[in-house]
């Protein structure tokens, strides 16, 4: 087979950028696709040639199969890598390209198809002697069916996808009372992901480890797999940190596990980079649950610890190279952690977060996958994950310490996202310890969520305000050393943070001013030596300032009718309104809202309820799917339903009318 001379690149943004990295040393030219949403992305800027596919927003435009192929054809790509999601597990879209007589980085069709199906895969797993766990696949089993069989395996029970992956249509059932809703949810689930509403079912093993092993194999029969990753913090179902070696697994166990990977490998035909995923009991006893077969999101821990480009490996394999390496050759160094940056807020049950990208600065001293840039946007048609931050250390407890300390240096402004969620996990005893399982994350929820107090930062935001009221408007003050202004004080504030409005007052003092209202004691700022600049219509400050008796430095971004702070070496900005000159009524807390808006861009995937029905707080109105997740939209209080905006399939723009309510009391009272 001759070499790969021109690749297509039929995936977007952070894995796109991987494969740039990998193919250019190879001499590969390389082309890369976009719908009209990422016209202005980096894997764009950075290929050789770049191609429309679609137009936005458009999830589907890299769904495309015949478009992929249309567009390599037409570029004169000989190779096609998928990366992962998207087409890279798609048995179809690797026909189309053996068809087309277009070189797909990645396995056969068959073994693809084989692996896809997971009640199939686990029967070829099973006559290939892996462990497997009791479950029941058939397809196309009816609820009843399903019901019999979770009653004969016995609960707790796992419904999963068979179409599945990355967490996706996948529900734990603890008793039968609430199978057929979970049931539901996951066929809806899978539906919207995978356009495939099967399922499995499987025993549930609570609490395991997530152990999955790296193989690669040659058209040769070469193969060789490079130990273990963990992936054991997982939130619902989705990996969100993960790590390699394991600390869960010694020599001996790596060693079977390792052999139980290469047997399926051998078992399909396997060529190409692929994951053998096992569960792992607390009686150290392991069982098959899936292989994926495509590049993993997480594949640069393991080459931290091995040395070896995997994605290099896989271009000179789909260009027919043997295997070099010797499963003797491969030599493990240190500990690797990679924690998932994602556009979510952890304080609201991890809602996915959408806006522009008004501040970026990874950490230089750790890899960093991503395709961030200052001044694009994060828009809602996507997968959530930004980044992917990766360290490397001689061990475990030295790789923990440097994730929690990259985590503080990475600078992300203009929406809420992880970081700190992931730094606190990084920093968690239970974590550095490494004896902990799936359950982690929910175990440890009340730690891991625990509100912030930004006092300082709110004082920061105050002084700002209160110098200069329309700062975002006018620009900023060319000097604020000295707070000269000719504004009076003290000069009283309101102040939107959080969903909560603050009532401060800016004075001054012999020390220098204090800010009262933000909590029992006023914060009292001293020593201010601010650095200006302005990059379009972004304003930007860095402070450094006495705050305390604190030194600590602070970076501002404006952003509509607030600012943006953050402290160095926190990874959570906060956002701070400035609703001095408003009227009461919009700043009130707890009134009743009459108007149920959606709360980001996505698509609805279900309507609860209807016109004149009663709802208690709490009730699901509406399902919103985005980023891939599905999101319910719950009434706040009691009410009843006036009127429904929306039908299923509705594409929702972030604040705009869903349903309108009318409140009991006051319906009551003119009665």
């Amino acid at each position: 087979m001759p070499k790969i001379k021109k690749l297509l690149i039929a995936n977007r943004n952070e894995i796109a950028r991987r494969i740039l990295r990998a193919a250019k040393p190879l001499g590969i030219a390389t082309v890369a696709v976009y719908s009209e949403a990422d016209s202005k992305a980096l894997h764009v800027k950075e290929a050789d040639e770049a191609y429309c596919i679609g137009p936005a927003p458009s999830l589907e435009s890299y769904l495309r199969i015949d478009r992929l192929i249309e567009t390599a054809l037409k570029a004169g790509a000989d190779a096609i890598h998928p990366g992962y999601g998207f087409v890279s597990e798609s048995p179809a879209f690797a026909q189309a390209c053996v068809d087309a007589g277009i070189t797909l980085v990645g396995p056969t069709p068959q073994a693809i198809a084989d692996m896809a199906d997971k009640a199939r895969a686990k029967e070829i797993a099973q006559q290939a002697g892996l462990p497997c766990i009791p479950g029941f696949g058939k397809a196309n089993a009816t609820v009843s069916e399903l019901m019999v069989a979770a009653k004969s395996i016995g609960y707790p029970v796992m419904i999963k996808a068979l179409a599945g992956g990355g967490g996706r249509g996948m529900r734990l059932v603890v008793s039968e009372a609430e199978f057929a809703s979970q049931l539901h949810s996951a066929q809806l689930e899978a539906m919207n992901a995978f356009n495939d509403d099967r399922v499995m079912l499987e025993k549930a093993i609570i609490n395991p480890r997530h152990i999955e092993i790296q193989v690669l194999a040659d058209m040769h029969g070469n193969a060789v797999h490079l130990g273990e990753r963990d992936c054991s913090v997982q939130r619902r179902h989705q990996k969100i940190v993960e790590e390699a070696p394991s600390p869960a697994v010694n020599a001996e166990l790596r060693a079977r596990m390792g052999e139980a990977a290469l047997k399926l490998v051998r078992a399909t035909n396997y060529v190409g980079a692929g994951t053998v995923e096992f569960l792992l009991d607390a009686e150290g006893d392991f069982y098959f649950i899936e292989m994926n077969t495509r590049l993993q999101v997480e594949h640069g821990v393991t080459e931290a610890i091995t040395g070896i480009d995997l994605v290099q490996w896989q271009l000179r394999i789909a260009s027919g190279e043997r295997l070099t390496l010797q499963q003797e050759d491969i030599v493990f160094s240190g500990h690797a952690i990679q924690g998932r940056l994602c556009a979510e807020d952890p304080a609201r049950d991890f809602m996915p977060q959408t806006g522009p990208v008004l501040a970026w600065q990874p950490d230089p001293l750790s890899r960093c996958d991503h395709a961030l840039q200052v001044g694009g946007e994060v828009s809602p048609w996507y997968d959530s994950l930004l980044a992917k931050v990766i360290v490397h250390a001689d061990n475990r407890h030295a790789a923990c310490e440097k994730l929690a300390d990259s985590l503080g240096r990475t600078v992300l402004v203009g929406f809420e996202h992880n970081a700190l969620y992931l730094q606190r996990i990084a920093s968690h005893p239970v974590f550095q310890g490494g004896n902990f399982g799936t359950d982690f994350l929910a175990t440890h929820a009340q730690e891991l969520l625990k509100p912030q107090v930004f006092d300082n930062e709110h004082a920061v935001a105050a002084a700002f305000f209160a110098f200069e009221q329309n700062a975002m408007q006018r620009g900023w003050p060319a000097s604020l050393s000295g707070f000269s202004s000719t504004r009076a004080l003290p000069r009283p504030l309101k102040l939107k943070v959080q969903g909560k409005t603050l009532n401060v007052t800016v004075n001054q003092t012999r020390a220098g001013y204090e800010v009262v209202g933000l909590n029992n004691e006023p914060v009292v700022l001293e020593q201010w030596d601010c650095t200006l600049n302005h990059v379009a219509d972004v304003a930007k400050a860095r402070i450094k300032a006495l705050v305390n008796g604190r030194f600590a430095q602070y970076m501002l971004n404006s952003s509509a009718h607030g600012v943006w702070v953050q402290q160095w070496l926190n990874p959570q900005a906060v956002f701070v309104e400035d609703e001095t000159l408003l009227g009461a009524a919009s700043l009130a807390e707890g009134v009743f809202t009459p108007v149920v808006v959606s709360p980001m861009n996505g698509k609805i995937t279900q309507v609860l309820v209807q016109p004149g029905q009663q709802v208690e707080a709490g009730t699901v109105m509406v399902c919103l799917e985005a980023m891939k997740m599905e999101h319910r939209i719950a009434a706040k209080s009691d009410a009843v339903i006036e009127q429904v905006h929306v039908v299923v399939g509705d594409q929702m723009k972030l604040k705009q009318a869903m349903i309108q309510l009318r409140q009991i009391q006051a319906a009551n009272m003119n009665e």
